[in-house]
């Protein structure tokens, strides 16, 4: 009876790796190299949570629900109120959607001159044992990390 032997079907050996997490490096600006990179454990938890600032609830197909919609305070008036309320949406959101963080606390600052919020967010990462500060702003265009 002929017998046949499949060369491309071996066990791949895996090699441990150095990170916990990974993620899709989300700047697509590199023209040169035409490639996709990656981001690794407190980048791709960064680059997680600024997904989550910018998009907004039924922007993604997938997950209808997912975002934090910042965009319905920027027409409002600047204030302490607003304010409040951006922070008590961000650790809701946070909490929800990025279960690989703790928020520690959430700091907005209001400046009515320029229309932005300056939102400071300290996230622990347990499984990391690491902390982070993330600092942005919200204004009209949107939010940005700084």
């Amino acid at each position: 009876m002929p017998s046949i032997t499949f060369t491309g079907l071996q066990k791949v050996q895996i090699t441990s790796n150095n990170y916990t997490y990974s993620d899709l490096h989300l700047d697509l600006s590199n023209p040169i190299s035409k490639d996709i990179t990656s981001d690794f454990d407190e980048s791709a938890v960064r680059n997680s949570i600024l997904n989550l600032f910018n998009t907004v609830p039924g922007q993604n197909l997938l997950n209808p629900e997912y975002g934090l919609n910042l965009l319905q305070y920027l027409f409002e008036p600047i204030n302490e109120t607003s304010g409040r309320q951006i922070g008590n949406d961000i650790v809701a959101g946070i909490n929800t959607y990025e279960p690989r963080v703790l928020v520690k606390n959430v700091d907005i600052q209001l400046n009515e001159d320029e229309q932005t919020y300056y939102i400071t967010l300290n996230i622990e990462i347990p499984i990391l044992n690491s902390q982070m500060r993330l600092q942005g702003s919200l204004t009209k265009t949107g939010f940005t990390l700084s």
